[in-house]
């Protein structure tokens, strides 16, 4: 469900595929159909369990600042439809999404909601033509709609059990995914992997005469983006950008950039002691959880969250009751969400409640801050609601 890309699908009558069909061979079929737009210009694909969208946030801001051109494809939305296809942070328009759903209607070939968004997306950066383009699969790698490219670099920023129903019950499956974006003779900048993950990666990589960069360390530059991990994401992002820039690559302009790149729901304060953040399976709980200690150690600390039923919930709640005694739990609009009653019921803290989406309100307390976490589809059916929801109470005060 990509909330917003029915609109152009009823406008222009466009046939779409419900069923999901492992491959590339629809995509492939599609693109060549509109004139094979993936094949232009210049791009970096990035996989994995988690950071991909800050990683690619990341590189975009320091390619910006040594004056370079951008596209980005984020997933999953923020908002819309619109804020996965970007050129230099700016979201396509509805008139730029309606000329490649013009091109859409007119092919042959049937496709799913993401390969349809994912055409669309090829159809505008050729039109656009940035310096570089930076796409970021929607789930696994080996099989997604983004792998028709030809990258200049791939980046595999992290990997974890997650998607299992779809990826595989192991490490090693999901590895392979992740490694099947990898080219041959082209550089793979990767993060820390789990030994299995990584050995599944190296075998990959020597079969296709790919080298593997692996930095060590994170970025000690500052960053508007909170937490640890993401210093280790500034860090892929750095080496991915001195395999594009290579000679041009300046220290100077790298930290400007980083210092200067934001993205939604990272740990976003989208109102005085309210936090958005996007963390979705445990490795990522667990990152989350960091910052939380590490960015409001002397805080109260209220969780507000949902999660997608393929998650492993349980688990989940224990890491985020290591901060917090104090949950809510929302229900929220999405095919695979997981009732808040069952997250009422299997969480042990002291105050817990179940609220419609729509009943969060910042917290009066001064010394409590809100962390709503636990889906990015929560995050977007909760944002625009949630501002002016704050606006208006605040007016009440």
């Amino acid at each position: 469900m990509i909330k917003g890309l029915d609109h152009y699908v009823f406008k222009w009558k466009i046939n779409t595929n419900s069923e999901i069909i492992p491959g590339l061979k629809a995509i492939s079929s599609a693109l060549e159909e509109l004139g094979n737009p993936h094949q232009q210009g210049k791009f970096v694909h990035i996989a994995g369990t988690n950071g991909k969208g800050s990683t690619a946030t990341l590189l975009a801001g320091i390619l910006r600042a040594h004056g370079m051109t951008v596209g980005n494809f984020y997933s999953p939305a923020i908002e819309d439809v619109h804020d996965q296809i970007q050129i230099d942070g700016m979201p396509i328009s509805p008139a730029e999404m309606d000329v490649s759903m013009e091109h859409l209607k007119a092919i042959n070939t049937p496709l799913t909601e993401f390969e349809l968004l994912t055409a669309a997306a090829f159809l505008a950066f050729a039109k656009w033509a940035p310096d570089v383009t930076i796409i970021e699969a929607g789930m696994g790698g080996r099989f997604d709609s983004t792998n028709v490219i030809d990258p200049v670099v791939s980046i595999i920023t992290s990997i974890a059990l997650d998607h299992t129903n779809f990826l595989g019950e192991t490490i090693e499956d999901i590895a392979w995914h992740k490694a099947g974006i990898i080219k041959k003779w082209k550089p793979a900048v990767i993060g820390n992997l789990p030994e299995p993950a990584k050995k599944v990666v190296y075998e990959t990589a020597a079969s296709l005469h790919a080298e593997v960069i692996e930095p060590h360390k994170p970025v000690e530059a500052p960053l508007k983006l909170k937490g640890k991990h993401q210093r280790y994401n500034a860090a892929l992002a750095v080496e991915a950008a001195k395999e594009i820039l290579l000679l041009a690559f300046d220290e100077a302009k790298a930290e400007a950039g980083l210092a200067d790149a934001g993205i939604p729901n990272r740990f976003e304060e989208i109102y005085p002691n309210v936090i958005f953040d996007g963390a979705h399976n445990t490795q990522s709980i667990q990152a989350l959880v960091e910052t939380i200690k590490e960015t409001y150690p002397d805080k109260k600390i209220h969780i507000v969250m949902g999660l997608l039923k393929d998650k492993n919930y349980i688990t989940i709640l224990r890491q985020l009751e290591q901060v917090s005694d104090h949950f809510t739990f929302i229900e929220f609009k999405h095919e695979r969400a997981l009732p808040a009653k069952i997250l009422f019921e299997e969480n042990i803290s002291k105050i817990k409640t179940i609220q419609n989406i729509y009943d969060i309100l910042p917290v009066q307390e001064e010394n409590e801050v809100t962390i709503v976490t636990g889906s990015l589809y929560l995050l977007s059916n909760l944002r625009e609601t949630s501002l002016s929801i704050f606006d208006n109470y605040k007016s009440t005060l």
